[in-house]
């Protein structure tokens, strides 16, 4: 066997593995990524527009900011954690670094992993959003569009794994619980989900602040292409503002990841 034919055997046992292991817990895994874009979405799309103290149109508004959320919430929940885990606590890491494969590899399958889920999260949004928002969300669906949207979803899902990795390899298993009201939420609220990025011209400092959350390039983009009526942010900085998130994260990321593997 070759060696890249065994690379690739390795990487899907890997990754086989982890996704039977998540499929054993299918069920948390529902509920912890359908939570939060529920309530967001009941009280957001739903309750306050129906009692009159957001407009009709906000459910638009926020239709793609609570796709792009899904997938980078769970994208970094489903490489963060493992990550952290395995480091930490059940060591499990230590043992697929002695297969006779690059780190970066192992690194790979258990992003590869993460960006699943991502996309198991963004699809899981859609059911809701529909169920609660219905006819009050306006969005655009061509096969244009369409080609236009695999990218971009990929591209997203590929900021989440990296975003993952990074977070997996700074924060300790005990600061788990403090991920997400110290790190997820001001990235979520910042993440130009509830606003466009060009609607925050209003406040110029806050505008250029969140410019280095990944999430408003996600929800940007999704906008550009779901819900072209909102005027948005250019879908070429949407797009590069995604590919230097990826390639500012991946390379801290990998850094941290073989710190900690040569014990440095």
């Amino acid at each position: 066997m070759s060696k890249k034919n065994n690379n690739m055997s390795v990487f899907w046992a890997m990754v086989q593995r982890d996704l039977i292991a998540q499929w054993r817990d299918k069920w948390e895994f529902v509920f912890r990524v359908v939570m939060l874009p529920t309530v967001l979405i009941i009280t957001y799309g739903y309750v306050l527009p129906k009692i009159g103290l957001l407009p009709s149109t906000f459910p638009t508004q926020m239709f793609a900011g609570m796709i792009g959320m899904s997938i980078i919430v769970t994208g970094i929940h489903g490489t963060a954690v493992p990550f952290t885990m395995d480091f930490n606590n059940m060591h499990e890491i230590e043992d697929r670094l002695q297969a006779p494969v690059s780190a970066n590899l192992v690194a790979f399958a258990k992003m590869f992993v993460g960006i699943i889920e991502a996309f198991i999260g963004g699809l899981l949004v859609l059911p809701v959003s529909a169920i609660f928002m219905g006819s009050n969300v306006e969005f655009t669906i061509t096969p244009e569009r369409v080609l236009m949207l695999i990218p971009i979803l990929i591209l997203i899902a590929l900021v989440s794994a990296t975003l993952g990795l990074l977070v997996g390899t700074i924060v300790k298993p005990m600061q788990v619980a403090a991920m997400f009201p110290g790190f997820l939420m001001p990235l979520v609220f910042s993440g130009a989900i509830f606003f466009s990025w060009k609607s925050l011209s209003a406040v110029p400092i806050f505008q250029k602040l969140v410019l280095i959350n990944p999430m408003v390039y996600a929800n940007e983009a999704l906008r550009y292409v779901l819900t072209p009526q909102i005027d948005s942010m250019a879908i070429g900085w949407s797009i590069t503002g995604l590919v230097v998130s990826i390639l500012v994260l991946g390379y801290f990321g990998f850094k941290r990841f073989h710190n900690m593997v040569t014990g440095n």
